[in-house]
């Protein structure tokens, strides 16, 4: 076949422009990677004015230079007039906390050994210069670096469509006139990382977790520094109103700043100006302080409901940390490695659990045992779920990231265990049973689902009896229902988010194709024996037993191992199974232990929702042959006959339509009277003999009235 000249609509997406990154180097066009834009093996000493997006970014560039002092500045030029951004940072300290947070642990170091500094400008000083100094100076080696590109990926990849542009001089005389406009701008700014944090890294090596009591702290310690010689005018305060108007998120960070200064200043002086409280006066007003910080993230949403998870967060090494002490705000390295002993203590916990599945169930089924099994694994897998999407974007296309699910649903029937078994796995992933949301209570209103999953806590959201109207269209809202599943499914991750493990009913799931496929769908058809008062008593005993001494240690040690294998650059997935290094990890915990895996251990991933569909059609097909007529290689389907003594019509014909594979379909009128299929593609669907259904139904259409 002739290859085709014609240019593929999709040949611009698929192939990024090389020269979206423009640099001149030494006055000559050149093409160079950002090693050797900024080389640490010819430069010792960096210096920078810039806005950062990344701390991953920020890390890897600058990790082996010998000195680093960076200011950062401001991303839009836009907002270099805007006072008010600099109000709302300094009354705000979470972008300071999780920056440094999700630092390596070596930039972590050099900040802790003041080798490196982090600097940004001042309460009022707005900086947007962008400016790069490299300098060896025992060889005299010196490097300039100017241009519009920030210092983030998007703006050094050659690979992206930010257009950007740099010029690289590597000149002594330019160095030296460049670094004078660098020290001048470094007089202007403060530390960006809180001292409290540092102090609390070097002393415990502890990470302080963002929250109303941390941000008081980091404030107060702000305003003692200053010694209250800041004034704020009437006509910024106006500002901060004003602000209000322009976006949600906006309106809320400044409504909660405006409240903020009401608090900690004192009233309007003679010329128009507010000045700050003394130390005591501000100590006095915490409460009433960190109740407008605790206010702040749900004031846009009366329904909303607090955060009820642990919290579990992830930096950029991987590992994780988690805050302890109810009454701290220290956030302690959490994955830990246990001995051989504990591993096998939780092991045949584990093992007792899912075994149970089959032990006091009405129909014993040892698939009943894999799936509850799968579930756990995909727990265990939840806080890695983020980087395994993001490896599947780089690794194939943008695209594919929607395959690896962010949403583990269990579906089954009342009295088959997936309750019972969302409170195990919560034990194992250290929460607790009070921790598990009753969807229609607390998560059932607008965007409260995508607001826990887009926050950085990486423990996975456990949510039980999920609404059928969770898998459905909601008002063509990205907050929620089919179009928040798709929407975020479809984000390229750059930092730990959550995932969800939910049970619903499996009677009533259903949904579009596009969603299902985003979702990791197990059902449990499983009936434990409820009505023998005898068994159902020593199942109780039994689950009493196995809840004993029951933590989350070995999750400790799996996260451990997980994030090793990701730092020792091991694969993580694959695109056929994408839990398959959970799958490794548990297979070595029996081999260590010397413990027979089960029959039912799962080996690959499950396929029940087009298991299901197959099943119901094929079971519709058989029951009401003689509302499937063939004419030539199309079926006609009089779907008003089959549900001719049926409630709920239009919702059944819906859930019916939603478990049809789309190739079958030649034409059809959503609900109407008669639904057409392609022959050969809805026989292939179902399994079925081409010859057994038409012998069948020739036989039958001979006896029917009507047909003579």
């Amino acid at each position: 076949m002739k290859k085709s000249n014609m240019v593929s609509l999709f040949d611009s997406i698929e192939k990024k422009s090389p020269e979206s990154l423009f640099v001149i180097h030494n006055e000559e066009v050149a093409k160079m990677t950002v090693a050797e834009i900024f080389d640490s093996k010819r430069y010792t000493d960096f210096k920078a004015v810039s806005y950062v997006s990344s701390a991953k970014f920020f890390s890897d560039t600058v990790k082996n230079f010998k000195t680093v002092t960076f200011i950062i500045g401001i991303d839009n030029s836009e907002n270099l007039n805007k006072f008010t951004d600099g109000v709302i940072k300094f009354f705000d300290s979470t972008n300071n906390l999780e920056f440094f947070n999700n630092l390596t642990e070596d930039a972590k170091t050099s900040l802790v050994e003041n080798r490196m500094k982090i600097r940004y400008g001042k309460l009022g000083v707005m900086i947007h210069d962008k400016i790069y100094l490299l300098a060896d100076e025992s060889t005299k080696n010196y490097r300039v670096i100017i241009g519009s590109a920030n210092f983030s990926t998007s703006a050094f990849d050659s690979e992206n469509y930010n257009f950007e542009n740099v010029r690289i001089d590597d000149s002594k005389k330019l160095y030296d006139i460049y670094l004078e406009r660098f020290n001048y701008l470094l007089k202007q700014t403060e530390d960006y990382i809180p001292e409290r944090c540092i102090r609390k890294y070097r002393e415990e090596k502890v990470l302080l977790t963002v929250s109303p009591d941390t941000n008081f702290d980091l404030l107060f310690d702000k305003l003692q520094d200053r010694n209250f010689g800041i004034v704020i005018t009437e006509s910024q305060l106006d500002d901060l109103i004003r602000r209000k108007e322009i976006a949600d998120a906006e309106k809320e960070s400044a409504e909660t700043t405006r409240q903020l200064i009401t608090v900690t200043c004192k009233a309007k002086d003679a010329d128009g100006k507010f000045r700050f409280k003394n130390s005591s006066e501000i100590l006095a007003k915490k409460t009433k302080i960190r109740e407008i910080m605790t206010l702040k993230k749900y004031r846009a949403d009366k329904n909303s409901k607090l955060d009820v998870r642990e919290v579990l967060l992830m930096d950029d090494s991987y590992k994780l940390y988690k805050k302890f002490d109810a009454q701290s705000d220290d956030m302690q390295i959490y994955s830990t490695r246990l001995d051989k002993d504990k591993i096998k203590s939780v092991l045949e916990k584990i093992n007792a659990f899912t075994q149970s599945y089959y032990d006091f169930s009405s129909m014993p089924k040892e698939i009943f045992c894999s799936k509850i099994y799968e579930m756990i694994l995909y727990a265990f897998t939840s806080p890695f779920i983020w980087k395994i999407r993001q490896n599947c974007a780089t690794i194939y296309d943008e695209a594919s990231v929607a395959d690896i699910p962010m949403f583990c649903i269990v579906g089954g029937t009342s009295g088959s265990g997936k309750t019972t078994a969302l409170k195990f796995v919560s034990i194992l992933t250290g929460q607790t049973g009070s921790q598990i949301y009753d969807y229609s209570r607390q998560l059932d209103s607008a965007g409260n689902i995508r607001d826990l999953i887009k926050s950085n806590n990486v423990l996975p959201i456990l949510a039980d009896e999920i609404a059928q109207s969770f898998f459905r269209r909601a008002g063509n809202t990205v907050n929620k229902g089919e179009d928040m599943i798709k929407s975020l499914s479809n984000e390229v991750p750059q930092a730990g988010m959550g995932t969800l493990i939910g049970t619903t009913n499996a009677n009533d799931f259903s949904s579009r194709e596009q969603v299902i496929r985003r979702i990791y769908y197990l059902q449990v058809d499983n009936s434990l024996d409820t009505k023998d008062k005898k068994k159902s008593g020593k199942s109780k005993e039994y689950l009493r037993k196995i809840y004993d001494g029951l933590d989350d240690s070995l999750f400790r040690d799996f996260t451990a191992r997980f994030a090793a294998d990701i730092r020792d650059n091991k694969e993580i997935f694959t695109f056929e199974d994408f839990l398959c290094n959970a799958r490794k990890i548990f297979l070595e915990y029996y081999a260590v232990c010397n413990i027979e895996v089960p029959r039912y251990f799962p080996r690959g991933l499950f396929n029940d929702y087009a298991n299901k569909k197959v099943d119901i059609w094929r079971k519709l097909f058989i029951s009401h042959k003689n509302c499937f007529r063939v004419k030539g290689d199309v079926i006609q389907i009089n779907i008003d006959e089959i549900f001719r003594n049926s409630y709920n019509v239009k919702d059944q014909k819906e859930k019916l339509l939603n478990c049809l594979d789309e190739t079958c379909f030649v034409e059809n009128s959503d609900i109407g009277v008669s639904w057409f299929l392609r022959k050969k593609e809805f026989f292939k669907f179902i399994d079925y003999e081409q010859g057994t259904f038409e012998s069948v139904t020739n036989f039958l259409q001979r006896f029917l009235p009507g047909n003579g």
